[in-house]
């Protein structure tokens, strides 16, 4: 009989033990991995697609967003507030961003993030920028989506539609990733013929770019007869596209643009852009292998989609009278 009750209480006190161990591995397999997103302007269909994603592979995760209303003044107390109360994971949202989060990859600034792994989106040039690593340098916490197709390829993509012989851009000088994206503009262009005609936006007083410049900017670049304006990757000029767009189509110049704001939500033309859904999934099937798969983010190589959508919008190309080419609708996305 004692060595009944002796077994009985034996067997119950490895079941409790058993038990145990499965409810605390079941707990550490439940934890739901916490997000903040650092964005510039609200919630774009970039980060609804990085939740897409997550949704669609049945990966949980608390997302705490955090608008910084297009002022990086903002960034340094946030950043103290994430050092206070680390999350799993920082995701940012363009290059200014980005580049206010973890610095260059050649600083060692203690107000930024560099134990937190950071996963980017919409940064046009990572590597000009200094926020990726060059070759055979590595960082440890960052990986990330970049959205730009290539400039030749942008270049070929005007030209199938219309003849280009001399090209305007309106770009931000303060802004890393437009400069960079104009200086690469400037040898495509050289490359493929085309004389590209630069309008630099001014600073007011307060050192801020002047919105109240563009329509003058566009004028100049009317007179010195440019065939299409572009519009790359650009803070200011995404904010006022509104402006620049309606002030080319004045003067009765086509905008063609490498992101999908400025003909979505403006009245940019045609352009060559990577689907902001898209950049938004890539991104996060990076955030998954570092939550879920436990990879470093230095193993996981920054990347731009591989696929692109050519959009035309058929009201602006009715106003100009620029019909597209026939054969180009067979591909193409047309915006009505």
């Amino acid at each position: 009989m004692l060595r009944r009750q002796l077994l009985t209480l034996l067997l119950l006190a490895a079941f409790t033990t058993a038990t145990s161990v499965v409810t605390a591995a079941t707990a550490a397999e439940a934890k739901v991995p916490r997000i903040v997103m650092l964005l510039w302007r609200g919630e774009t269909p970039v980060e609804q697609g990085f939740k897409t994603y997550f949704h669609d592979h049945q990966r949980q995760a608390q997302f705490e967003e955090i608008d910084l209303q297009r002022d990086l003044s903002r960034l340094p107390a946030v950043l103290e507030q994430i050092r206070q109360n680390p999350p799993d994971l920082v995701y940012t949202w363009g290059t200014g961003v980005t580049l206010g989060t973890v610095g260059r990859w050649d600083e060692n600034d203690p107000a930024k993030l560099h134990d937190i792994p950071v996963v980017f989106s919409m940064v046009s040039a990572p590597w000009k920028t200094g926020i990726a690593a060059p070759e055979g340098q590595q960082r440890a916490n960052i990986t990330g989506a970049s959205h730009i197709a290539p400039l030749a390829t942008q270049l070929k993509a005007m030209s199938v539609y219309m003849p280009v012989q001399r090209l305007g851009v309106v770009f931000t000088p303060t802004e890393p990733n437009s400069v960079s994206s104009v200086n690469d503009l400037e040898k495509a262009t050289q490359a493929a013929g085309i004389q590209l005609l630069q309008a630099p936006v001014p600073n007011l007083a307060d050192g801020t770019p002047d919105p109240a410049s563009i329509p003058s900017l566009v004028a100049k670049l009317a007179e010195q007869g440019a065939n299409v304006i572009y519009i790359g990757p650009d803070n200011f000029v995404g904010t006022y596209r509104q402006q620049l767009t309606s002030a080319a189509l004045a003067h009765g110049i086509p905008c063609f643009t490498g992101t999908e704001l400025e003909i979505r939500d403006g009245d940019a033309m045609f352009g060559l852009v990577s689907r902001y859904d898209l950049v938004g999934r890539l991104a996060a099937s990076k955030a998954e292998k570092i939550l879920f798969e436990g990879q470093s983010a230095a193993n996981i190589p920054i990347e731009t989609l591989n696929r692109f959508s050519y959009l035309i919008k058929m009201p602006v190309a009715r106003r100009l009278q620029l019909y597209p080419p026939v054969l180009l609708l067979d591909y193409a996305e047309v915006l009505q």
